[in-house]
C-alpha cells in the first residue's frame, strides 16, 4: 500500500516537470512500480505528444496549402514549401530533433522564410503601375479638356491661363450662346487687354472673333459696327491678315458685296501680295456663280474677268509669286469655277514654264480627279503622253513615266500598260545609249 501511494504522489508530480525530468521519474517508478504501469504511462505520454503533432500539423498544413497556392499561380516561381514551412521551430524541440535534417536545410537559407519575386511577377507589378499611371493621367487630361460651362467655370479656368484666346473665345461663345451679347463683347474687350502684344497670334485670333460678333449681332447695325471695329482692329493689328479675315467673314455670311470691296481694297493695298491676289480671284470665280451683286457686278460678269485679275496680279507681283498665283487660280477654277478655263490657266503657265515638274504633277492629279468624276481617260492619257515626250532630266522623266504607269494599270489594258513600258525603255535606250 504505501508502494501505490507513492506513485500516486509520483503521478501527480509528473504533470509539472518537464519530458527530461519526466524521464527520471519513470526512471525511479520502474524500480518500485509494476511493468503494467510503466507502459500505461508511456502510451498516455505518446498519445498527448502525438495529439500535439496532429494540432501544429493542421495549423501547419493549412499555411502550406496557402504558400502552395500562391506558388502554383507562376510556373516560373520557386518550389513550394513542405508541409513544416509555417511551424515555429522553436516550438516542440521533440519535434524539431525528428525533423532535424529539414530544419537544417531551411536554416542554411534565411530568405526562404521571404519568396523572393520572379521576373514575371516583377513585370506584372510594373504593368499595373503604369496602367494605374497611365488612368490617373488620362483622368487629368479628361478634366483639361473638359469645357467650362459655367460662367464661373470659365472665370476660374482664366485665372490659370489668361493668355489663351481659345478660352476667352469659348467664354464670348458661350454668351452669345444666351443671348448675351454685351456680356459677349465684354470678354472679348477684357481678352483684348489681358493677351499682351508679344502673343499677336492669340490676340488676332481674338479680333476674328469679335468681327465675326460684331458682323452678326452689332449696334446699331453690323455693317457699321464692323466698320467701326475694323478700323480700331487695323491700327494695332496685322492689317493683311485682318482684310482676308474679313473678307472671310462676309462670303460666310453671305455679303457678297461687302466681301468684293474689301478685297478690292486690299489689293491697292497688299499689292505685292499673292494671297490677296488669290483671294481676290477666287472672289471674282464665284461672283459668275452669283446673282445678288451690286458692287463691280458688272466687271465681275465679265468672261474675261479672272483673267484682267490675272494680268493685274503679274504686273504687280515679283515674278517668283506669279506661278504660284497662276497655278492656285487654275486650281480654284477646276474645283469651284470652270473646269475648261482651270485647264486653260495650266496650259499657259506650262508654255513658259514646261520643265516646271511640280506643275505637270499638279495638273496630272487634277485630270485624274476629273476622269473620276467624267469617266472618259482620253483627255487625263493625252495630257501624260505629252508629258513623257518632253526632254526633260532623268528624275523628272522617272516620275512622268511612273504616272502614266500607275494610271494604265488602273483604267489601262494589258497593251496600254506594255506601251507605257516600251516608251520608258526607248527613253532610257535614246538618254543612254
Amino acid at each position: 500500500e504505501d508502494e501505490e501511494d507513492e506513485d500516486d504522489d509520483d503521478d501527480d508530480d509528473d504533470e509539472d516537470v518537464d519530458d527530461s525530468d519526466a524521464e527520471e521519474v519513470n526512471e525511479d517508478d520502474s524500480e518500485g512500480g509494476s511493468e503494467d504501469d510503466l507502459v500505461a504511462d508511456d502510451a498516455s505520454s505518446e498519445d498527448e505528444d502525438e495529439a500535439m503533432d496532429v494540432d501544429e500539423e493542421t495549423d501547419s498544413d493549412a499555411e502550406s496549402d496557402s504558400d502552395d497556392a500562391d506558388a502554383d499561380s507562376d510556373e516560373d516561381g520557386p518550389l513550394p514549401m513542405d508541409d513544416d514551412g509555417g511551424l515555429d521551430w522553436d516550438a516542440d524541440d521533440t519535434k524539431k530533433n525528428a525533423r532535424a535534417g529539414s530544419d537544417d536545410e531551411k536554416d542554411g537559407d534565411p530568405d526562404r522564410s521571404e519568396k523572393p519575386l520572379t521576373k514575371r511577377e516583377k513585370a506584372r507589378l510594373k504593368a499595373a503601375k503604369e496602367m494605374e499611371l497611365h488612368k490617373k493621367e488620362q483622368s487629368l487630361k479628361a478634366r483639361a479638356d473638359a469645357a467650362p460651362e459655367t460662367a464661373s467655370e470659365f472665370e476660374k479656368a482664366l485665372m490659370g491661363n489668361p493668355k489663351s484666346s481659345f478660352l476667352w473665345i469659348r467664354y464670348a461663345a458661350f454668351h452669345v450662346s444666351v443671348g448675351a451679347y454685351d456680356e459677349a463683347r465684354a470678354v472679348a474687350e477684357r481678352a483684348l487687354k489681358a493677351i499682351p502684344s508679344s502673343d499677336q497670334d492669340e490676340k488676332m485670333n481674338v479680333w476674328i472673333m469679335y468681327l465675326n460678333l460684331e458682323n452678326a449681332h452689332g449696334k446699331p447695325n453690323p455693317r457699321d459696327a464692323v466698320a467701326k471695329l475694323f478700323k480700331r482692329a487695323v491700327s494695332v493689328a496685322n492689317p493683311k491678315k485682318l482684310h482676308l479675315a474679313l473678307a472671310s467673314t462676309h462670303e460666310r455670311s453671305g455679303d457678297f458685296d461687302a466681301q468684293a470691296g474689301v478685297l478690292q481694297a486690299a489689293t491697292k493695298k497688299f499689292s505685292q501680295s499673292a494671297k490677296v491676289w488669290i483671294a481676290y480671284a477666287r472672289c471674282v470665280i464665284l461672283a459668275k456663280k452669283q446673282t445678288t451683286w451690286t458692287i463691280g457686278a458688272e466687271s465681275f460678269k465679265d468672261p474675261d474677268a479672272v483673267k484682267k485679275v490675272l494680268d493685274r496680279a503679274s504686273q504687280s507681283l515679283p515674278k517668283r509669286k506669279v506661278v504660284k498665283v497662276l497655278v492656285q487660280v487654275a486650281l480654284v477654277e477646276i474645283r469651284e469655277g470652270s473646269k475648261e478655263r482651270g485647264r486653260s490657266v495650266f496650259e499657259s503657265v506650262l508654255r513658259n514654264y514646261p520643265r516646271r515638274t511640280d506643275i505637270w504633277s499638279t495638273y496630272v492629279d487634277q485630270e485624274i480627279k476629273m476622269f473620276g468624276e467624267s469617266g472618259d481617260p482620253e483627255r487625263c492619257r493625252g495630257l501624260l503622253e505629252r508629258a513623257t515626250h518632253l526632254e526633260l532630266n532623268p528624275k523628272a522623266m522617272k516620275f512622268l513615266f511612273k504616272r502614266y504607269l500607275d494610271f494604265e494599270r488602273r483604267v489601262g489594258d494589258k497593251k496600254r500598260v506594255e506601251h507605257v513600258k516600251e516608251r520608258a525603255m526607248e527613253y532610257v535606250a535614246n538618254k543612254f545609249g
